[in-house]
């Protein structure tokens, strides 16, 4: 595991240890943050504690919308692959030849 990453939400600030990047950690806690500004902006009385719930929600709603929008594409690749009769790439990047 890399270096801890020290990282600022809101004013807090969160010490972070992750095999991912120091950039990836860096842009991951500036959503983070954003999300909960903007929450904050719209009524700074919501606690602290409530706007980072709700931003969590929100981050995770955004999580599904990609993932279910992702997983149509590779539906839709599959169907288009079957018509033409090729196969598809494989998820190392290379192409199969034939199908199985």
């Amino acid at each position: 595991m890399a270096a801890p990453v020290e990282v600022d939400i809101c004013g807090q600030k969160f010490s972070v240890t992750s095999d991912d990047s120091e950039h990836h950690i860096r842009l991951i806690a500036a959503h983070v943050d954003e999300k909960i500004r903007q929450i904050g902006s719209r009524d700074s009385s919501i606690p602290m504690y409530t706007r980072a719930v709700l931003a969590a929600l929100n981050i995770a709603s955004e999580w599904q919308k990609l993932r279910e929008s992702q997983e149509e594409v590779e539906r839709v690749v599959e169907r288009l692959t079957d018509r033409l009769g090729v196969a598809p790439p494989t998820t190392d990047g290379e192409e199969n030849s034939e199908r199985a």
